[in-house]
């Protein structure tokens, strides 16, 4: 290893060693803040025109473009977070931050999703006056500003997951809009006012089912979930065609947020296999084929296991079961250790 790596790797705390750090530039943020504010004013401008013309659906369009912005939050902190290093406490980053968000979102937005279609169903039941020419006037605006929008987003994201899925938030905004001035044009110049709620239940849907799609994935990896387990069969396949390895003691691969895994192996090796070659060969798998970025790997000859199986054995028989989950320090700490 270069003499310069060895010495600046020394000099890193460890929880900073494996440190996933996205790139992170000012353009990127200044057109998501941007664009952020700009669905505030498309919620805002739709909200008013439901007010006005009595439209669900653009009351539901305007529920669409605050999942969005919701949206563009969490890319703003993704791309913000990439400043942020892991802690002594928080020793993998901050990327569950992300998580949580996400996972309160789609709680949010299910909640103002139900309210709508609960509300769309009344409205077939019972009539409801709609100011047609008004909804025609606010949702021309609406399509202007997300024209807007789509234009902004478009510059910046073709070399980003992350931003590509918020430009096609926007994109999908605009369809809803679309979608709603029809609707107008139709109430309009054929007097079907049933088409405004029935629009309004589609948005809901639509939006609903992306809400129930996100809050299944942020709680699977709140839950730790792995996200290797419909292929663990050849992960763990591919891990015993390493030369030297014999068996997997233990397995565990989890995601820290979207995009981002992490694995952790307990590795049996032949007594007098390389160990060497085996790590080498081990990252090159799991880091190039399996893109896991987080890597743990502890290698443990026959003997070696033997003795570690040993003590935790011994460690669970000394444990009472009320004591399960709780940790105890049976070392002394040097006085100096605590003083300040």
């Amino acid at each position: 290893m270069d003499k310069n790596l060895t010495t600046s790797l020394s000099n890193l705390e460890p929880f900073l060693r494996q440190a996933i750090l996205r790139p992170k530039r000012k353009d990127t943020i200044r057109t998501l803040v941007f664009a952020f504010l700009l669905s505030i004013l498309i919620f805002s401008w739709e909200i008013f025109g439901s007010a006005e013309s009595k439209s669900l659906a653009l009351l539901a369009d305007a529920g669409h473009v605050i999942s969005d912005s919701f949206a563009f939050l969490l890319s703003i902190f993704a791309v913000w977070i990439s400043d942020r290093k892991p802690t002594s406490k928080m020793n993998f980053g901050f990327f569950r931050v992300e998580v949580f968000a996400a996972f309160c979102n789609s709680i949010l937005i299910s909640g103002i999703s139900i309210y709508i279609i609960i509300e769309a169903i009344h409205r077939f039941q019972s009539h409801h006056d709609i100011a047609p020419d008004s909804m025609l006037v606010f949702s021309l605006g609406t399509i202007a500003l997300n024209l807007l929008s789509v234009w902004l987003l478009k510059r910046i994201a073709a070399d980003n997951i992350n931003l590509r899925s918020a430009y096609l938030h926007v994109l999908s905004d605009l369809l809803g809009t679309l979608a709603v001035l029809a609707g107008a044009i139709l109430i309009r110049f054929v007097g079907w006012v049933w088409i405004d709620p029935l629009i309004s239940l589609l948005l809901s849907i639509i939006i609903l089912r992306s809400a129930v799609i996100i809050l299944k994935e942020s709680i699977l990896i709140l839950l730790e979930a792995s996200p290797t387990h419909e292929e663990w069969d050849h992960l763990k396949k591919d891990i015993l065609e390493i030369e030297g390895v014999e068996n997997i003691l233990s397995a565990h691969t989890w995601t820290l947020t979207k995009g981002i895994h992490a694995s952790a192996f307990r590795l049996q090796i032949a007594s007098k296999s390389d160990p060497k070659m085996i790590l080498k060969n081990a990252y090159e798998l799991l880091r190039g084929e399996w893109k896991f970025e987080q890597i743990y790997l502890q290698l443990e000859d026959p003997k070696t296991t033997q003795t570690i199986e040993g003590i935790v054995a011994k460690t669970l028989h000394d444990i009472d079961s009320e004591e399960w989950g709780h940790h105890h320090h049976t070392h002394d700490h040097p006085a100096h250790h605590h003083s300040h």
